[in-house]
């Protein structure tokens, strides 16, 4: 394959499979409980959410299983050492705290259609779930099942196709482009292309999608989770928030820590990839 069709494939096929591999998915969640519950089906968004939630985990499982058995890579999946731990947490509370920034901005702008856009938003995001049940099936997709499912495509495979031509910028950018847009609605799409560059850069700097799910993980139950099962008081929500504010520092310097040590040791293993040339080369003669 030419890499002309090569980067088509990994940059385009690969990434509108998956969406329409998930959004299939979601379809498949709704169906059963359309036909269960009638027109107000909508109503059951958490019930909804959880079977999308099991399709989706045991589709992927069986994608995995797959790949092994023919001996096909998968992810790279490890339990990770202390700095990619803190790094995942770390990455989580920024993207929280990006967030807050990101709605606090658009909430002060004087601009008719990002006001009408965050209308949207609020109404898309109100908890349609007529039943407690439906709210904690909806808390248990929402807080875990969904961050794996996603984190899988978008950064086990997507963006993991995409590392293949050694520009990790640019596949990331990309990667993180079609998991904003994924989001479809435009408010929603400005955090997600966010957070998904902050998600990259954790998958791509940990080698390791276990960090990049933590991370989406506890975005997800700080952002919605909680407030999904408890009645959040304001003064919490305030602690909540300058804790993820806060964190943006600690993250930059140990992103930028990651990074130096991520050069350093490529440097090192070039030149002892170059010495061990050289050393073939002297006993060759």
């Amino acid at each position: 394959m030419s890499n002309r069709r090569k980067f088509a494939f990994r940059f385009l096929l690969v990434p509108v499979i998956c969406i329409l591999a998930y959004f299939t998915v979601i379809f498949m969640a709704a169906l059963p409980v359309a036909a269960f519950c009638g027109e107000n089906y909508l109503d059951y968004e958490g019930t909804i959410y959880f079977v999308e939630g099991i399709i989706g985990v045991v589709a992927i499982t069986l994608w995995i299983l797959i790949r092994k058995n023919s001996s096909a890579s998968i992810p790279p999946c490890s339990p990770g050492n202390p700095i990619d731990w803190t790094f995942g947490i770390l990455s989580a509370l920024t993207m929280l705290g990006i967030a807050v920034i990101y709605f606090y901005l658009a909430s002060h702008m004087s601009v008719s259609f990002v006001k009408k856009a965050l209308e949207d938003y609020d109404d898309m995001m109100e908890v349609r779930s007529v039943t407690r049940l439906d709210v904690y099936l909806n808390a248990i997709a929402t807080c875990f099942m969904i961050p794996v499912i996603e984190e899988v495509l978008f950064r086990g495979i997507i963006l993991e196709g995409m590392l293949e031509f050694k520009r990790p910028v640019l596949a990331i950018v990309f990667s993180s482009l079609y998991f904003g847009g994924m989001h479809g609605q435009i408010v929603q799409i400005g955090y997600a292309l966010l957070a998904g560059m902050i998600l990259g850069a954790v998958y791509y700097l940990t080698r390791n999608l276990l960090m990049s799910i933590l991370a989406h993980i506890i975005f997800n139950i700080f952002g919605s989770g909680i407030y999904l099962l408890f009645n959040v008081s304001e003064k919490a929500d305030n602690v909540l928030t300058i804790i993820q504010i806060a964190s943006i520092l600690p993250f930059t310097v140990l992103f930028i820590y990651i990074v130096w040590k991520k050069k350093k040791d490529a440097r090192v293993k070039n030149g002892e990839t170059r010495g061990e040339g050289i050393t073939a080369g002297e006993e060759s003669v």
